[in-house]
């Protein structure tokens, strides 16, 4: 399927993966991931230990995780043996720092070839790509150790796969379909939902199966799925010895459910502003970080209060608008069934995180963000001074938060 995506692109995002590798390295030395909570509470230590040594997280939540240490295992096995590695702790952590930067210049190169399959010129299709490419999110699960960058990849070829079926007028490999499920129930177990939601609709437009039959045959990959998740992490637990994590427990589960009315709204109100934060780091908030022990520094945040909720409303008032006009663009090019796609995964996540997930909702966003990107489209086609604003805007902001980060983590007063 690779082949029909311009080779160009593959230079490009060769390059990306090597600069975004290199930021990888250079936040790692500089201490960035030593701890939790540093970057929008994401957990680059704990993660980290888990793709370099198959150790740490250990939970159901994330069964495939420890997988990783398998190639980094194996590359510093044939290293050590020519006796070019001093420290193998450190030797395994560099090399699994490359997990992120590879598969967000992968989703790349798999974006630009949704992007290839839509009505729109070859000016558009590179500048939809760049802005996608160095959007926020996108960068940030670039640089860190997360399983966000690896679900962004899998969520991007699972559309790039549908819209190719559709288009080819194609059921698609049965293997093919099974094997995106189970990755993506292994990466996190949630992404089944996603997976289902492309499916069902794959079934029902393009294999042109019935409602029930549809329900039925989605449901039966997502149930094989996950069994097949849970199968090999009890399996694994079980031959190896190995202690399950806390993530996935009761206890973690009930600590991250919204039992109010109030925390729902306010998550709900975070999850459309991490939706732009998403494409611009404008705006960071500093507060104390607790797990920080030898030296004092800082946790960034996007969360958002009452104080910020009538600027969000205008914003949304203004998105609200912006959607007649994008209903009135798909229309026209007859996207129906890609941005149908689209709004149910961006509806599923906002209705999963209002009512379960972290406080800091800004960390899932690349659960969505393909989708999210995709709905800029019918905003800024044709609109070719807009489009090159919106991509300076994205890399002045982004760049200046890159460049000014060490200030910010280590800022006080």
């Amino acid at each position: 399927m690779i082949q029909k995506i311009n080779k160009r692109i593959l230079f490009y995002c060769a390059a990306y993966f090597i600069l975004c590798y290199a930021m990888a390295i250079h936040w790692y030395l500089s201490g960035y991931f030593d701890v939790i909570n540093i970057l929008f509470d994401a957990d680059p230590n704990t993660n980290l230990a888990s793709f370099a040594h198959g150790w740490r997280r250990n939970t159901i939540i994330h069964a495939f995780l420890e997988l990783f240490t398998i190639p980094i295992r194996g590359i510093e096995v044939v290293f050590s043996y020519f006796g070019l590695i001093s420290d193998r702790l450190f030797f395994r952590e560099i090399l699994a720092l490359a997990i992120s930067p590879l598969f967000s210049a992968l989703s790349v190169v798999y974006f630009y070839g949704i992007l290839k399959q839509l009505d729109i010129t070859s000016f558009e299709i590179n500048i939809f790509t760049l802005i996608f490419a160095l959007s926020f999110s996108k960068l940030l699960f670039a640089f860190t150790p997360e399983t966000y960058a690896i679900s962004g990849f899998l969520m991007t070829f699972l559309i790039y796969y549908f819209l190719t079926c559709k288009n080819n007028n194609k059921k698609g490999h049965p293997f093919i379909w099974l094997c995106i499920a189970i990755a993506l129930t292994g990466i996190t177990i949630t992404n089944i939902a996603i997976f289902f939601i492309v499916f069902y609709l794959h079934l029902l437009q393009t294999v042109k199966l019935n409602y029930l039959y549809a329900f039925r045959n989605a449901s039966t990959y997502s149930i094989l799925s996950i069994v097949t998740v849970v199968v090999f992490f009890v399996a694994t637990r079980a031959l190896l010895n190995l202690e399950t994590g806390n993530d996935g427990s009761v206890d973690w589960f009930t600590k991250f459910i919204a039992d109010s009315f109030e925390e729902v709204t306010h998550n709900t109100v975070n999850l459309f502003s991490a939706s732009l934060n998403s494409f611009v780091a404008a705006y960071p908030v500093t507060l104390p970080n607790l797990h920080c022990k030898e030296i004092a520094c800082n946790m960034l945040s996007f969360t958002r209060y009452k104080e910020d909720y009538l600027l969000l409303l205008i914003v949304a008032v203004f998105f609200l608008i912006a959607y007649f006009n994008i209903a009135k663009y798909v229309k026209k090019h007859g996207w129906h069934e890609v941005y149908a796609v689209s709004l149910l995964i961006i509806l599923f996540n906002f209705a999963l995180h209002s009512f379960f997930g972290n406080n800091e909702v800004f960390i899932y966003t690349q659960h969505w963000f393909v989708p999210l990107s995709l709905l800029l489209i019918p905003m800024l086609a044709g609109k070719r001074l807009l489009s090159i604003s919106f991509l300076i805007l994205i890399i002045g902001i982004n760049f200046n938060f890159i460049l000014n980060i060490d200030q910010l983590i280590y800022m006080h007063g």
